[in-house]
């Protein structure tokens, strides 16, 4: 690190009531709300949600911007070699901690290089067979599947994703041995339940409803400890067969690890109003996503305790070995 001369000093010094007045007035231009992910998913619904409620509060444009790929990691790493003054924040998912066990390696650090600044809800997973499937619940697969090792077949969007992860869970829970058929996407995924060329597969809350409404699909469980309030007829797979069983994905800002306490600080606070408004939450359930809010302090902890279950999980999956060779 370059010395700063000592001549330096009272310049520095003189600088600083700017910058706290600078820092004062944040926001005083648009911010940038970075989904690494598709248009139209459950993230995406809540961060457009989140952003519009936040604009508000903050009296400043709040726009997202979605940029896919890679798992993820093209949209994140714009945010972390992003300037560190609040005006380009990531609003993800579990992925974005997943990708450090899954990549050999990544252009920034999950951990070191964000910082944790609001949750606003979860999503959970439906576990979806075809209209035409013997099964009508979770236990009559499981029975199945134990007695017919690696003669059932589910679906994914592919190895080391959410599905391939809440399979992994299940296969282990429930003792079973379903086989991994990954797709490029989640949509041909389920397409292919639907007209019944594989078995099995778990869905987005969301993307399943008019599927069953429908008729397409049966809805055997969800992933959830608790009901969705979208789907509440359907029972949890915890409750259905393998108590304990829980694989729910959140959505949450983060910012970079140099943002100011200060603008971390007044986003949070931004963030928790809107969430707390009844409206914000009924969008939320409409969208088949459940409002969870989680302020800075209790986000973190949250991610502090839940990334070595999802190390161990991946590990199980043997999907770091396939992405990292």
């Amino acid at each position: 690190m370059r010395r700063r001369s000592l001549l330096a000093l009272p310049f520095a010094a003189a600088a600083l009531p700017m910058q706290a007045f600078a820092q004062g007035s944040y926001p005083d231009k648009p911010i940038k709300l970075i989904v690494p992910f598709a248009p139209g998913t459950a993230l995406d619904i809540v961060a457009r949600h989140g952003a519009a409620g936040v604009s508000e509060e903050l009296k400043a444009s709040v726009v997202v911007e979605n940029k896919l790929g890679a798992s993820g990691v093209i949209g994140t790493d714009v945010v972390a070699k992003a300037p560190a003054d609040g005006y380009t924040l990531l609003f993800t998912a579990p992925a974005h901690y997943i990708n450090q066990f899954v990549f050999a390696s990544l252009p920034f650090d999950t951990v070191k290089d964000f910082r944790p600044v609001t949750k606003l809800s979860n999503a959970q997973l439906v576990l979806v067979v075809g209209k035409n499937s013997p099964f009508s619940n979770v236990k009559q697969v499981i029975e199945f599947a134990r007695a017919n090792p690696r003669k059932l077949r589910y679906s994914s969007s592919g190895i080391g994703g959410t599905i391939h992860l809440a399979f992994s869970l299940f296969n282990q829970m429930a003792g079973t041995q379903i086989e991994h058929v990954p797709y490029t996407s989640g949509g041909q995924a389920l397409t292919d339940v639907i007209a019944g060329h594989v078995d099995i597969t778990f869905t987005a809350v969301a993307t399943a409803l008019p599927h069953g409404k429908s008729g397409n699909l049966k809805l055997l469980g969800t992933s959830g400890l608790q009901r969705s309030r979208t789907m509440p007829d359907v029972p949890t797979i915890s409750e259905a067969a393998l108590p304990g069983f829980e694989l729910t994905s959140w959505g949450g800002t983060l910012a970079g690890k140099g943002v100011p306490d200060a603008i971390v600080e007044r986003l949070n606070a931004a963030f928790v109003k809107v969430a707390q408004q009844p409206e914000f939450q009924a969008k939320l359930v409409a969208a088949g996503v459940e409002p969870d809010l989680l302020p800075t302090a209790a986000f973190a902890r949250q991610i502090d305790a839940e990334v070595p279950k999802w190390k161990r999980l991946v590990e199980t999956t043997g999907a770091a070995q396939t992405q990292k060779q």
